[in-house]
């Protein structure tokens, strides 16, 4: 499997990828209204405050849509075809878009927990089913 385009790191979203290939899942929490956000930015999106704290997140998650790739968005990604993106609510705030694996099928509001793909320099997240979920199905 190819391992698809190399996220671009700056000084704004180096602790997110540092922390991935840590095995560490960070996010920041605003320091003025204290919610949480994605992706890393310098200011919130919520209350335009600058600065945050950065806090490690449980890795679980709800998963509220997900899509099913037929077509590559870029050719680094046609030998993958299919594969499910899914945006992902975080336990405890915080949503995402990120890659849906191990899932025969899918239901909004299922529980997900993260797991983190390492590629040769970097790592990415992605979500799977928890088992007791799965096992309901």
């Amino acid at each position: 499997m190819a391992a698809g385009i190399k996220p671009d790191m700056d000084e704004t979203n180096a602790f997110y990828w540092e922390g991935l290939r840590q095995n560490r899942f960070l996010i920041q929490r605003c320091s003025a209204c204290a919610r949480r956000r994605f992706p890393p930015m310098p200011s919130c999106p919520y209350c335009a405050a600058a600065g945050a704290t950065v806090e490690e997140a449980s890795g679980e998650a709800t998963l509220y849509s997900w899509i099913v790739v037929h077509r590559a968005f870029d050719p680094s990604f046609g030998d993958q075809v299919p594969y499910t993106l899914g945006t992902v609510d975080l336990a405890g705030g915080g949503r995402l878009v990120a890659r849906i694996v191990q899932a025969p099928s899918l239901t909004a509001g299922m529980r997900l927990a993260l797991h983190i793909r390492r590629h040769d320099d970097w790592a990415e997240p992605q979500f799977a089913p928890l088992p007791s979920d799965e096992a309901a199905r």
